[in-house]
């Protein structure tokens, strides 16, 4: 929890850019490094705990007790966040952005994907000469190099694309599978569709929903406004038009000159009604993906997650009473270095598909913040879950657990940068991964290997320094709860404030962790720790008498 709050503070000055609402102007690559390192581990050991202590409760109180303490400590207090703790969140992130007109625009030096969008041939270029995968789509939009190009009417850009070995004929995207022509074609980009049928781009593709790039020019200014507002591109419906009429002669010709349609057939634009029997599941289906991606929870999604997991637990549960099995597990199999046999190739799938399996990863598992939980992200965090019930149920497991942390950390500092190089494909991880496979896999096996040895080191190391009783750990550890609920309105309106002022970024991150966390705790003190609201999250306290 309190490792979270560091990890926030500290993306407004990573030198890489994120799109995190506040951008400082002083960066330095150390928080590259400690939010990708943070972030690797911070959560599967949050879930290995979490799966721990849910076994505990279904074990001394019973499914149904199991049930009813998960959902005071962690479904009303998540109800409560989205209430009032998400709403300042969102207060702070309108204010953050304000006065901001870059925030969420990545450099064009950041990605190809930038450089395409803004046009930056030079940039395009140097990605080019890096060996950068032409045709591999963006992690997060699913939009390829040339995708952006023709989103940001940049024909110069996809004739340069096309020239270095671009295929005019790829299909990206999460379910529609577009190709660039049917993109070109729904904006009415008619210097891009120009270059892409001279390229030999297919006029007759078909995309997800059965449609050619002639048929996706039927789309109305509706679907065309709505589909552009995601990409944060303004379009002038009536320069659409335009060029779908453009686009519609240019079709024409090329069904000539192939001995397809005869020329001068009718080429709906979107200003006529779609004939009736076309798909029309567009809206449906963004409005599904929001569902799973627009972050409803924001930092509160990983309660939400539990909520489900615990869920899980208890559907297992309620069988194996039925049925009347007791699984039984040897420790070596959970406790021994053994482990690392299964749960690093297990592990490995699942965060195989983080970023939508994408050719560069990118580090550590995706955040699934919405009102459903993005399938694989759900499965990834599964594992670390009941790893931890695992563990618990297993005789003589939990005492060993973490045994030779003094090795497991040290491997995986040392695993480290070699697993971030191949995850976010610098130039080291070039060397040491050229093709996409390798990089894929050992992309996907580094990151597995390093967030096991962190979490099993961690385990091993607060055992040895911890298990004594000690009366600031013991606070520390019941206000971190609140402290991580509550931090994200306050470190955020700290980034902003800071923002103006000319010192390192150091100095900034230093100045808002120490100045916040103090907020926090002493908001715990006065405001939480003995009133209901600390009932409700920890249990109730007794104040000392004076």
């Amino acid at each position: 929890m309190l490792l979270g709050i560091a990890l926030h503070a500290a993306l407004a000055y990573q030198a890489i850019g994120t799109g995190w609402p506040i951008a400082d102007s002083r960066t330095s690559p150390f928080f590259d490094d400690l939010v990708a390192f943070t972030h690797g581990f911070r959560m599967p050991l949050f879930f290995v705990l979490g799966g721990f202590f849910a076994a505990m409760l279904w074990q001394k109180r019973g499914l149904r007790g199991l049930l009813k303490h998960r959902a005071k400590r962690i479904l009303v207090p998540l109800g409560v966040g989205c209430l009032t703790i998400v709403p300042a969140v969102w207060a702070a992130v309108i204010l953050g952005v304000s006065g901001n007109p870059t925030y969420g625009v990545p450099e064009s030096s950041q990605n190809l994907w930038a450089a395409a969008g803004q046009g930056d041939l030079k940039q395009v270029r140097n990605f080019l000469d890096v060996g950068w995968p032409l045709d591999e789509p963006d992690p997060f939009f699913r939009q390829t190099p040339m995708a952006w190009a023709i989103l940001h009417n940049r024909p110069e850009v996809v004739v340069e694309l096309i020239g270095s070995g671009a295929d005019p004929n790829a299909k990206y995207g999460e379910q529609h599978l577009d190709t660039h022509l049917h993109a070109a074609a729904f904006l009415g980009r008619s210097e891009c569709v120009r270059a892409l049928l001279d390229a030999g781009a297919d006029a007759e593709a078909r995309n997800g929903n059965g449609e050619t790039p002639r048929d996706s020019m039927s789309h109305g200014e509706e679907i065309v406004s709505f589909i552009t507002s995601i990409f944060s591109v303004q379009v002038d419906f009536g320069e659409v038009l335009a060029g779908r009429e453009r686009v519609g002669e240019m079709l024409d010709a090329h069904a000539s000159v192939a001995g397809g349609a005869e020329p001068g057939s009718p080429v709906r634009t979107g200003s006529e009604e779609r004939p009736q029997g076309q798909p029309r599941n567009l809206i449906v289906r963004a409005v599904l993906a929001g569902l799973m991606y627009v972050p409803f929870f924001h930092h509160l999604w990983f309660l939400w997650l539990l909520v489900w997991l615990v869920a899980g637990l208890a559907a297992v549960g309620a069988i194996l009473s039925v049925v009347r099995v007791q699984p039984k597990v040897p420790w070596w199999l959970v406790a021994s270095p053994l482990a690392l046999c299964w749960l690093v190739p297990l592990t490995g799938l699942a965060q195989s598909a983080m970023f939508s399996g994408s050719v560069i990863p990118g580090f550590g598992p995706d955040t699934s913040a919405g009102l459903l939980p993005i399938p694989h992200v759900l499965a990834y965090y599964a594992i670390f879950f009941a790893f931890g019930a695992v563990v618990f149920v297993t005789p003589s497991a939990g005492d060993r657990l973490g045994t030779g942390w003094w090795a497991l950390l040290p491997l995986a500092l040392a695993l480290y940068p070699a697993a971030f190089a191949v995850s976010t494909m610098t130039a080291w991880g070039y060397e040491l991964a050229g093709d996409e496979l390798t990089r894929r896999t050992l992309a996907a096996v580094g990151q597995a290997l390093f967030c096991w040895l962190m979490v099993l080191g961690s385990v091993g190391l607060c055992r040895r320094l911890l298990s004594a009783e000690r009366p600031w750990v013991r606070y520390l550890s019941d206000s971190s709860y609140w402290l991580y609920l509550a931090h994200l309105p306050l470190v955020l309106a700290g980034q902003k404030l800071l923002q103006p002022l000319p010192i390192p970024a150091l100095a900034k991150f230093s100045l808002l962790l120490v100045v916040s966390t103090a907020i926090l705790l002493a908001s715990y003190e006065w405001g939480v720790r003995y009133t209901f609201i600390g009932t409700r999250l920890n249990g109730p306290r007794t104040r000392p008498a004076n």
